[in-house]
């Protein structure tokens, strides 16, 4: 078995196609990280002011952890925002007091920042247009929303960035992922996989297994090495301070109801990732299984990556809720899960909805396992069957 696992695995790691995948890794995270750094560039109506780095530095060393009201009071002193470290907490202010400015808020209201917060949530949750939840799904919301009783500033724009944009680069990796798993269940007379099943007592069996086995060993390879190298890329301009500020410091899950740290709002991010990476493969053994030859198997997985593609643009929530949220594409990529406060309701109980569409598509991917499974045995009993008829066939003519 575990010389099959190591052929079948070599098959992919000794392939053109696997430079070219650690080759776009690293352009994909160069570039994500440029553009992020450019993005924190300064511009006024004179012109050029700063540049990210600047802005960057000039958070860092003015940005102190300390409680969001004292920060809001120090900044109604200052004036007008213009670095980073400025312009975080005037966004936080607009988004809790109506699009005001520090300078307009009271000492009772910088005081009443976080009940302000919880005011909204809660009519959010009143005059959501996508559910009506019941009273006990709201109290359970504002119970998780209300355990944020503090909330610090510290500098964390890496983790910010990083956060941010792992929605659009990891939806790229699973896509080059399964392009690399798909030769593993098509036919190859190179490797003579063939001749060593034959004669081997259940050679076919155990290679169904080593092929399994090596997907998905690959796969979680190719995946935690490209979310390595992502990572190191993207926070190298940033730093990587920060990893301990909660999620709310963001103007972007400034409302979510998740009482986390980026930390653990990026390990959530890799274990999406992770479900969904799972998914992709059992989809692609599946039907490589089924189509058999190389260039049919990959016209199909092209054909859903861009079904999938379509669906994100069309941008309507029942076809996301109702699918799209258990795919690919959604359930790694969208930012959506920390902020929409959506709810499936099954059994007459109600889940979270990143916790019940990661459970859902890993129900599927193990389906699809068992599906690819026992087309790929009921090749083999047909091809025994077909040997059996030969067999008696020579003896009659004896």
């Amino acid at each position: 078995m575990k010389a099959m696992i190591r052929v079948e695995s070599k098959r992919i790691v000794k392939s053109f196609m696997t430079l070219v995948f650690f080759a776009v890794v690293v352009l994909l995270s160069v570039n994500s990280s440029y553009q992020a750094l450019n993005s924190y560039e300064l511009w006024n109506y004179n012109g050029y002011v700063a540049s990210g780095l600047e802005n960057l530095k000039h958070g860092k060393e003015n940005t102190s952890r300390i409680d969001i009201e004292q920060a809001i009071a120090m900044q109604r002193e200052n004036g007008e925002a213009v670095y980073v470290d400025e312009t975080n907490i005037e966004k936080l202010v607009k988004m809790n007091y109506s699009d005001r400015t520090a300078k307009e808020l009271s000492d009772k209201e910088i005081n009443r920042f976080l009940e302000s917060r919880l005011r909204i949530i809660l009519r959010r949750l009143d005059e959501s247009s996508h559910f009506t939840y019941t009273e006990k799904e709201k109290e359970g919301f504002l119970e998780r929303a209300g355990k944020l009783t503090r909330l610090t500033i510290g500098y964390a724009e890496g983790w910010k960035v990083l956060n941010r944009d792992m929605g659009k680069f990891i939806p790229l990796v699973l896509f080059m992922i399964s392009v690399l798993v798909m030769p593993l269940f098509a036919d190859d007379t190179q490797n003579k996989m063939k001749e060593l099943t034959s004669s081997a007592r259940n050679g076919k069996k155990r290679l169904i297994l080593a092929r399994f086995v090596s997907a998905f060993m690959m796969g979680s390879v190719f995946y935690l090495s490209a979310v390595v190298c992502y990572f190191v890329i993207k926070m190298l301009p940033f730093g990587f301070e920060g990893s301990g500020e909660l999620i709310q410091s963001n103007a972007d899950t400034f409302f979510s109801t998740y009482t986390i740290t980026y930390w653990e709002q990026f390990l959530i991010n890799c274990l999406r990732g992770y479900v969904t990476l799972v998914f992709v493969v059992a989809l692609t053994v599946l039907i490589s299984a089924m189509a058999e030859r190389i260039m049919m198997g990959s016209a199909i997985i092209c054909f859903f990556w861009l079904l999938l593609f379509v669906m994100e643009k069309m941008a309507q929530f029942e076809v996301n809720h109702c699918f799209a949220n258990f795919l690919p594409l959604r359930l790694a990529g969208s930012a959506d899960f920390y902020t929409l406060n959506e709810v499936y309701r099954f059994g007459g109980n109600s889940f979270d909805g990143i916790a019940w569409c990661l459970m859902i598509s890993m129900g599927v991917s193990v389906i699809m396992l068992a599906l690819a499974a026992i087309w790929l045995m009921k090749e083999r009993l047909m091809v025994r069957a077909s040997m059996r008829q030969t067999r008696t066939g020579h003896m009659n003519e004896e």
